[in-house]
């Protein structure tokens, strides 16, 4: 962490902003109004900003340029509405995507492993990735078939019988 020392309070924030910070076990909790991601957001000069990039600007300094700002798990934060300077970290958009919890799942919402030939990877537009289940993925495909009346059976159906009893 950049600036002299941990040495941040929520009262060298301006008293606008200190008002709406709730400390919780080391966190900021902004306790204003949040966007629909569960960002803190404040006014500031007749434009809504994100709280956690004005808190760091104010007590820390400018976001270098092309970087954006990570809640870092490593250091107690898990929460998006977190205004401490101490628990962010400005960073390229590519660490923070990484650093994600989707990003860091060895499993999916049904168990299956995220990994080997059960893993599929595409890339976003944004660069970033999309890591999805392929055993998940064809049962979806399947089901949306049968919706759609069609009861001919596909080469993926036995794939995906033949993936779930190699991966499991």
């Amino acid at each position: 962490m950049t600036g002299a020392g941990n040495d941040w309070s929520v009262v060298r924030l301006p008293e606008s902003m200190a008002a709406k910070v709730t400390v919780m076990n080391g966190c900021w909790l902004w306790t204003g109004s949040l966007n629909n991601k569960g960002y803190g957001q404040v006014g500031v000069g007749g434009r809504v900003k994100l709280a956690h990039r004005v808190a760091y600007e104010l007590l820390i300094g400018p976001i270098p340029e092309g970087l954006q700002l990570d809640h870092v798990r490593a250091r107690g934060c898990e929460h998006k509405n977190c205004v401490n300077p101490s628990h962010l970290e400005p960073v390229t958009c590519q660490v923070n995507n990484s650093r994600t919890a989707a990003a860091t799942k060895t499993h999916c919402v049904n168990g299956h492993p995220l990994s080997g030939t059960n893993l599929i990877v595409k890339r976003r537009t944004s660069g970033g990735e999309m890591r999805n289940c392929r055993i998940c993925n064809l049962d979806s495909a399947r089901r949306l078939r049968e919706k759609k009346g069609a009861v001919r059976r596909y080469k993926t159906d036995a794939r995906a019988r033949a993936l779930a009893g190699a991966d499991s």
